[in-house]
């Protein structure tokens, strides 16, 4: 199966590849590749964040590789940049905001805004896995790095 992307901007952008799997425009807005967990079932995902420019962020997730709806959910948490390694939500204290389901062929999308730039907030966003929507079995099956 091939998939295609198209992609439209207004402004000029200026593009850089790292090998981390990181393009940016500016430091304010990236695709950054998902690193899968070791042994999790996930096939590749990426993370864009994108300045709205009127101090709001747009954040959204696409993978592939996914277990389908039937066999559980999915969340987005985000690492604080706190220091205290504290998980959260990425779309505030109500996790529903943060969930996203894969379809029946494994691919899963998300989509919040943000009020502020993820990336002074957090150093790292994660895909966990939430068998049976249990949160006592959730699981982290891939992670972007921010920093």
């Amino acid at each position: 199966m091939q998939e295609t992307s198209t992609i439209t901007m207004t402004e000029t952008m200026s593009h850089s590849a790292s090998s981390s799997g990181v393009m940016n425009e500016t430091t304010t807005s990236a695709a950054i590749a998902f690193v899968p967990a070791h042994g999790q079932m996930f096939g590749s995902g990426w993370l864009i964040i994108a300045s709205l420019g009127n101090g709001d962020y747009a954040v959204t997730l696409h993978a592939t590789g996914l277990e389908s709806a039937s066999m559980g959910n999915y969340i987005v948490e985000a690492a604080q940049n706190s220091g205290q390694m504290a998980r959260v939500p990425i779309a505030g204290t109500n996790a529903t905001l943060s969930e996203f389901e894969a379809d029946s062929s494994g691919n899963g999308q998300f989509f919040t805004v943000l009020m502020e730039n993820p990336h002074s907030l957090y150093e790292s966003v994660s895909v966990v896995y939430l068998p049976g929507m249990e949160m006592t079995n959730a699981t982290v099956v891939a992670t972007a790095a921010l920093m």
